[in-house]
């Protein structure tokens, strides 16, 4: 079956399937998701949770073998499948489909992927996949439509704001949705009477300019390696949680592999930076030409992996420091490599 985003709370409230597929190239949004479909699978009583992360050539047997033996030691179990690339292969089409046509009652699998294009969708391990579970499609908010998502996601969290207020925190945040959700969740403390006006998202977001995990991205992608272990000090020191961190540069830098496979394919720059969702700012163009300029295609794609590892030991699966592991990534993102012992 097909839900949308905003009907996954109300569903769980009527019983959980037992595959679930979250699919989109909006990371927050999609993570979002995830997040209320994990709770609702805990409440269940399920404490085991196995994620892997298919990259490369990732053996899908390992799934099968877990499916096998996990059922001996836990009652009920999530395994956790992430999916950037938006398709599995022909082997990890054929491990979904033999696992939809026999999912195990105890278990809810659920899929973190990327975009999956509408061709992929007619696919027989999707078309499968849906008819045992719930496909779920995550949408890009464009530009013309962020003061509206603004509006809507400030109506969630208690807040009122005119239609003028919702339009200038999409242009302050330059139609970053992250950055706009960090900025309802700040203006939530900042007006515990629910009304917010343009005064107040002035002030926050100047005062918010020197702890704006954003200002990182700026850093990384202007080659700045000096300002980069200095501002992620200063974010660790100030509390922050590291995932709201580096959703912000896994936005970012998913958003510059994306553009360096469309320049590695013969589109022009300016018609690369006119295409995404949403657009380049022209103020941030120059930027931008400067970090594409610095990486080719492949070596963009090796990035990848490296974000995977900042993922698992953030959440705990690789015992690593994920603050030394992002530092390490900001790095070679910028131009430049540094070794640690982690």
């Amino acid at each position: 079956m097909r839900l949308r985003a905003e009907q996954v709370a109300g569903h769980c409230q009527q019983g959980l399937l037992p595959i679930y597929l979250i699919f989109g190239d909006e990371a927050m949004l999609v993570e979002e998701t995830a997040d209320v479909l994990r709770q609702n699978i805990r409440q269940l009583g399920a404490e085991d949770r196995q994620v892997w992360h298919v990259e490369g050539r990732f053996n899908w047997s390992e799934i099968q073998f877990e499916e096998q033996t996990m059922s001996l030691f836990s009652s009920q179990r999530l395994l956790e499948i992430r999916l950037p690339s938006g398709s599995p292969g022909k082997d990890g089409g054929e491990a979904l489909r033999a696992y939809a046509a026999n999912p195990p009652v105890d278990t809810t699998l659920l899929i973190i992927s990327g975009k999956i294009d509408s061709r992929s969708q007619k696919s027989k391990w999707f078309t499968e996949l849906d008819k045992v579970g719930a496909t779920i499609p995550i949408w890009p908010v464009d530009a013309a439509n962020l003061p509206r998502w603004i509006i809507q996601r400030m109506q969630q969290r208690g807040l009122r704001a005119s239609t003028a207020t919702a339009s200038l925190i999409a242009e302050r945040v330059e139609g970053n949705l992250f950055a706009a959700a960090q900025e309802i969740d700040k203006l939530q403390l900042l007006c515990p009477n629910g009304d917010v006006d343009e005064q107040t998202v002035l002030a926050s977001v100047a005062d918010n300019a020197r702890f704006e995990s954003f200002g990182l991205i700026d850093a990384v992608m202007s080659g700045h390696t000096g300002k980069i272990p200095r501002m992620l000090g200063r974010l660790r020191a100030e509390g922050l949680d590291i995932l709201s961190i580096f959703s912000a540069v896994t936005w970012s830098l998913h958003r510059s592999v994306d553009m360096a496979a469309q320049l590695d394919n013969g589109m022009r720059l300016e018609q690369v930076f006119a295409a995404q969702k949403p657009p380049i700012w022209e103020k941030n163009r120059p930027m931008m030409q400067t970090a594409l300029s610095r990486h080719n295609y492949s070596q963009w794609l090796a990035f990848l992996p490296l974000m995977a590892q900042v993922d698992q030991a953030a959440k705990g699966s690789l015992k690593a420091d994920p603050w030394l592991l992002l530092e390490s990534l900001c790095m070679q993102v910028a131009g430049t490599t540094i070794i640690r012992s982690h």
